[in-house]
């Protein structure tokens, strides 16, 4: 089993290396104390034997941290474990500017500035910085940034895709708060005042045959599969979990619906991680 040790400077972005590897697959356990690390990897190999990768955060503020992680890597290297040291950090301006936002106290501070317990941190933390296998800085490193460097460090680890939403809505009940995207089709010819159609709804055939008959309602799908599928690999890039493209009608009963059915019946063999659903017509 591969072990990865995430350790550096407080404010730094360990957590979100961290996170970003927990994403893409991995088993992740923060603030492990180094005598119990090899009990730890001696449990998981027992009770999962076929777990190839285990993630484990470490900090100064184990107060034995800094003394004791120096000969648990010995250790670990004789046991043939491979183990990778990824070691976080950031310049000093950064790292200030990062306090200065969360008003956090620094650790090692005591009365003093957050300043002088980065320092301290620095030279505690120097003699690990030279065993790590790799040094992340994460000045100026946005989070999607962040996640790519990590991918990169593991490159054999899988990749998830982000999970497109495509949802509607009436725009009479308000606009979804979790829309990345927001389109609105109430310019459209409307079904609800074709009285046959009027008890239907999108997800009905004549519904979408009735729509399917205007040159404005087809141009609209059209744009939409494209903007869609031009932005896709822009948003995957980013590390997005989720993406939520919503389309809006003043009900929510017909030409929305319809829009989000025809689209995601075009879309569903490229996109892996695709889920439907209509606002309105669940309650």
């Amino acid at each position: 089993m591969e072990l990865i040790v995430v350790t550096g400077l407080a404010g730094a972005g360990r957590h979100s290396v961290l996170g970003a590897l927990e994403d893409s697959g991995c088993t992740a356990l923060d603030n492990v104390p180094p005598r119990l690390l090899e009990p730890l990897i001696e449990l998981e190999a027992k009770l999962r034997p076929g777990r190839e990768r285990l993630v484990v955060g470490m900090d100064s503020r184990q107060v034995e941290f800094a003394h004791e992680f120096g000969p648990l890597l010995e250790r670990l290297n004789a046991s043939n474990v491979p183990v990778q040291v990824v070691f976080v950090e950031a310049d000093d301006s950064a790292l200030l500017r990062r306090y200065s936002e969360t008003r956090r106290p620094h650790h090692l501070a005591l009365l003093g500035s957050a300043g002088e317990g980065i320092q301290r941190e620095r030279e505690l933390l120097a003699p690990i910085r030279a065993l790590a296998t790799t040094i992340l800085d994460t000045t100026g490193l946005s989070l999607a940034d962040l996640r790519q460097r990590v991918a990169a460090l593991v490159p054999q680890l899988p990749t998830r895709s982000t999970a497109v939403r495509l949802l509607s809505f009436g725009f009479k009940r308000g606009v979804p708060q979790d829309a990345d995207v927001v389109l609105d089709a109430r310019f459209l010819p409307n079904p609800y005042y074709v009285e046959a159609l009027k008890p239907l709804t999108g997800q009905d055939a004549a519904v979408q045959e009735y729509l399917l008959e205007s040159p404005d309602f087809r141009e609209f799908l059209e744009r939409a599969e494209s903007w869609l599928r031009w932005s896709l690999p822009l948003v995957r890039q980013e590390g997005r979990a989720y993406h939520t493209l919503a389309i809006g009608c003043t009900g929510g009963q017909h030409r929305s619906v319809a829009l989000v059915e025809l689209l995601a019946h075009r879309i569903q063999n490229d996109v892996a991680a695709l889920t439907v659903r209509h606002r309105e017509l669940v309650g």
